[in-house]
């Protein structure tokens, strides 16, 4: 079995460091400009070398912020950076006290998880009351996914194999540039999402779209850029859900 290790070592190697914010990261820090009214706790689920909790100090110097991950790498990265971050398995739960935050963060972590409803519920018992998570997360209906099932091709985000991407992904293998899977193992519709997430005490009280940036073809991108509009179809989602119960 492949070991949560690989999938970090794996982006180490194909993400180098940023230059600018995404799409999918972009629209959080959006929606934190309006939530935010002054010194709210912020946690970052899944923080990585604390880019987005930078960004976060960056813009709201009030708010006080905190971030967890797997990663032992990359929480060394995020302690260089002076950020205040710790380790933590999301498939045993969330170290923190319960109703200890305003807000949480968790960018393109869930599908990741074997254990979603775990996850959700430590995420609603961190929360205080009325407070909001904020999540992104791929598109398994995305619109290219459409067209791919229809011709029998494996759909993108979602892996069949935990040793290479190319299983099942017919004509795509040759755009495919890096092989090693990234760890997907949960992928939602938009109705999945939204009854996971209400099955857990929270409200969606938004759900955008986002594209997909990982290396779509100009032509390709440009209509992945349409869809955006309409989050069923969308690459990505992006969701804020108001807690409004205890689990």
């Amino acid at each position: 079995m492949r070991k949560k290790k690989d999938y970090y070592e794996y982006w180490n190697k194909v993400n180098p460091e940023k230059t600018e914010l995404l799409d999918r990261e972009k629209q959080p820090l959006e929606i934190l400009s309006r939530i935010l009214k002054g010194k709210e706790k912020v946690l970052d689920l899944g923080c990585a070398e604390g880019d987005f909790l930078l960004e976060v100090q960056k813009r709201f110097p009030n708010v006080e912020v905190k971030g967890i991950d797997y990663s032992k790498k990359q929480l060394e990265v995020a302690k260089k950076k002076g950020l205040n971050v710790s380790f933590g398995d999301f498939e045993k739960g969330v170290k923190e006290k319960a109703k200890g935050f305003d807000v949480a963060y968790a960018g393109e972590l869930i599908e990741h998880l074997y254990n979603p409803d775990l996850f959700l519920e430590e995420a609603n018992r961190v929360l205080k009351d009325s407070g909001f998570l904020i999540l992104t997360t791929p598109n398994l209906c995305a619109w290219f996914n459409r067209v791919f099932m229809l011709l029998g091709i494996q759909p993108l985000f979602l892996e069949p194999s935990t040793k290479s991407k190319l299983v099942g992904a017919g004509v795509l293998k040759k755009f495919k540039k890096e092989p090693q899977p990234v760890g997907h193992v949960r992928i939602f519709t938009k109705e999945a999402l939204e009854d996971l997430l209400e099955m857990h005490g929270f409200e969606v009280v938004e759900m955008k779209g986002s594209i997909y940036e990982e290396g779509l073809p100009d032509k390709v991108l440009k209509i992945d850029k349409i869809f955006k509009k309409y989050p069923k179809l969308s690459s990505r989602f992006v969701v804020l859900a108001k807690k409004v119960k205890d689990v």
